[in-house]
């Protein structure tokens, strides 16, 4: 059993004198040491938050256009079971939805139903886009979600709208292809 050790005593709660044994060649960690490892710990808290972040851009771009698609199924099919016009208005940052139930083609309270996208952009050729009363359109274009980072890397962040079909997809250059 080698090692060097120093012989302490201390008193126990009845007073009575205790002996043990240290050893003496213990010693703690050195500054250095310690600022290594909190220089490691430093660069993964580092690593992670970046990775979080991409992952946050992530989500928040494919949250953003399956949101937009719903809302613009919901209308479509609102304009076919109610048999009334309803539009969808496209802004930079936001939608709204329109359901003209008084059939006045006048905006009254309760029927316009507006949400807002402000952390990144909604890019689109055409708003209104106007459902008829069977719940097709003449609005055809492409809607995509933009100014997020590169790493993001979203699996979906466009729409497709045809007639009579809404499609989800991931931008390829100048095209949404279609999932």
């Amino acid at each position: 059993m080698g090692g060097d050790y120093t012989h302490h005593a201390s008193r126990g709660a009845s007073g009575a004198k205790r002996q043990f044994n240290l050893p003496t060649n213990h010693a703690g960690l050195t500054l250095v040491e310690l600022m290594v490892v909190i220089a490691v710990i430093g660069i993964i808290l580092a690593i992670a938050v970046m990775n979080i972040k991409q992952w946050s851009d992530k989500y928040t771009v494919e949250s953003y256009t399956k949101e937009i698609y719903s809302t613009l199924m919901k209308a479509r099919s609102n304009a076919a079971t109610s048999n009334i016009q309803v539009q969808v208005t496209l802004t930079a940052n936001q939608v709204a939805t329109f359901h003209d139930i008084d059939n006045d083609g006048v905006a009254d309270a309760g029927e316009t139903i507006t949400r807002p996208y402000p952390q990144f952009t909604i890019t689109f050729t055409a708003s209104p886009v106007v459902f008829d009363r069977r719940g097709i359109t003449n609005d055809m274009q492409t809607i995509r979600i933009t100014g997020y980072p590169a790493s993001a890397s979203p699996g979906v962040d466009c729409l497709v709208i045809s007639r009579a079909r809404i499609n989800m997809g991931k931008m390829t250059g100048v095209t949404c292809e279609q999932q």
